[in-house]
């Protein structure tokens, strides 16, 4: 089976809604810091417009006043439009808070989901597990230019190993060719590159392994 074979035989993968708060602290601590701003800004202005509407309400009932009949009925009048505007501004506050909160996960999401991905390959080399060539981060996901560059190196270190595997390789069919093993010591070696080259190839692993998803 080829790569694209065994990538099309996968399942289509779903993104779920926990994926978008891979660093939870991180995301919602920079959410949170705008979010705190917005509401500042919006209680601000909140109060500076509520503020001009009764200081225009009140206006408009002294001027009434000239009329005793009408007086409670435009107070009555206003109350209610003071209050229309002050639930409006607390209803416009709300749907602000939610609508950055929202904004501020997806776009940290598009940065800590390409670092969620470094980290993750960091440890299978770590764990001496080298990958084929790791896709290419999602379009619309930040850090594009330090991904290839992170991509290209380990595309560079797997072949490395894999140059090491070939070079240990020969060098055992060499030593086991011309006939110098007899001695105790040569032994110790071949045996030495015999499991150095298994542990290298063993850490190549192949193409269509299951690769870190960052959500």
């Amino acid at each position: 089976m080829t790569t694209s074979e065994a990538a099309a035989a996968r399942p289509a993968y779903k993104r779920k809604m926990r994926n978008y708060l891979l660093d939870v602290g991180l995301q919602l601590r920079y959410t949170a810091t705008i979010v705190v701003v917005a509401i500042f800004l919006t209680a601000g202005l909140g109060f500076k417009m509520y503020q001009a509407t009764r200081e225009i309400s009140r206006i408009i009932l002294f001027t009434g006043l000239a009329d005793p009949a009408t007086a409670q009925e435009l107070q009555t009048q206003f109350a209610n439009s003071d209050r229309i505007v002050l639930w409006g501004i607390i209803g416009f506050g709300i749907v602000l808070v939610l609508s950055i909160s929202a904004v501020g996960i997806l776009i940290t999401h598009k940065v800590v989901g390409p670092l969620y991905k470094i980290s993750s390959l960091f440890a299978r080399v770590r764990d001496n597990r080298m990958m084929p060539a790791p896709s290419g981060l999602r379009k619309g996901d930040e850090l594009q230019e330090f991904y290839s560059s992170f991509r290209e190196m380990h595309e560079a270190v797997r072949e490395r190993v894999i140059a090491d595997v070939k070079a240990v390789g020969s060098a055992v069919a060499a030593i086991e060719g011309s006939g110098a093993a007899g001695t105790p010591a040569v032994q110790r070696a071949l045996d030495e590159l015999r499991q150095l080259k298994e542990r290298k190839e063993e850490s190549l692993e192949a193409p269509g392994t299951g690769e870190p998803r960052p959500g």
